[in-house]
């Protein structure tokens, strides 16, 4: 096995994390510090150098919902999905741990907000859905669906096919005007990375505060996901979107 599988296992970290400490020069084989991802067979004596920084939170801050199938979490703005150093802060990863019999169904973007859902691994899936709330420039159509395939390859900004139609979908409609940014809501099922995000700014209406996407500057995205289904249960985070709407109106 790889050294970076093998400290993953063994520090209880990411394999990301993992291959930063052996990059940094904090693992040892033999007393000899190794700074490569080399094989190995996990019978060598092998030593770790770092402090895993230990976080300690109240899981009811982010806890909505909880029964023997399904868990609802709420992501507050500008949470990370998972470290990417062993001294990072908070992330939605650490929380998944105290739910091992759980799988994560979905991620939210690093400003974002809102649900995120979670299912038991002894329960099927046969259905997820998603609405959000998205404060976007200009004035929106009243109602649009959208169809569209998406480039990801480029890891930071992913590209809408505009000449394939048969990709992933999306229900889109504007819920109020103020004459200067637009409140809408748009419903998803299967969804790629930065979809909102991407169709919005691909209908020329950017979500406000989206630095990728060229949004209009705001102190963060503007996106918010206030309902989440998985098969016939159903969770909305009313006092946070209610917090969310409070920007529209204060724009």
């Amino acid at each position: 096995m790889r050294l970076s599988v093998y400290c993953a296992e063994k520090f209880n970290i990411s394999r990301r994390q993992a291959k930063e400490i052996i990059k940094n020069g904090h693992i040892s084989i033999d007393k000899s510090i190794i700074k490569q991802d080399i094989e190995v067979t996990g019978n060598e004596n092998i030593y770790a150098d770092f402090n895993n920084k230990k976080l300690e939170f109240n899981i009811n801050d982010f806890l909505l919902y909880q029964d023997n199938d399904y868990i609802f979490l709420y992501k507050p703005p500008f949470m990370h999905s998972e470290r990417l150093h062993v001294n990072d802060e908070l992330t939605v990863s650490d929380i998944y741990t105290h739910f091992p019999e759980y799988n994560p169904l979905s991620r939210l973007d690093y400003e974002a907000d809102g649900i995120i859902g979670m299912i038991n691994k002894n329960t099927a899936l046969n259905y997820v859905s998603k609405s959000y709330y998205a404060i976007v420039s200009g004035c929106f159509p009243k109602y649009i669906e959208l169809s569209k395939k998406i480039d990801a390859a480029n890891k930071k900004k992913v590209k809408v096919l505009s000449n394939d139609d048969t990709g992933f979908h999306a229900e889109m409609k504007r819920i109020k005007y103020n004459g200067k940014v637009s409140l809408i809501e748009v419903s998803l099922e299967k969804a790629a990375r930065h979809q909102v995000r991407a169709f919005c700014e691909y209908l020329n209406h950017s979500i406000a505060g989206d630095k990728i996407y060229n949004g209009i500057p705001y102190e963060r995205l503007c996106l918010h996901c206030f309902k989440y289904t998985i098969n016939n249960k159903t969770y909305f985070c009313k006092l946070q979107t209610k917090s969310f709407l409070n920007i529209y109106d204060n724009f």
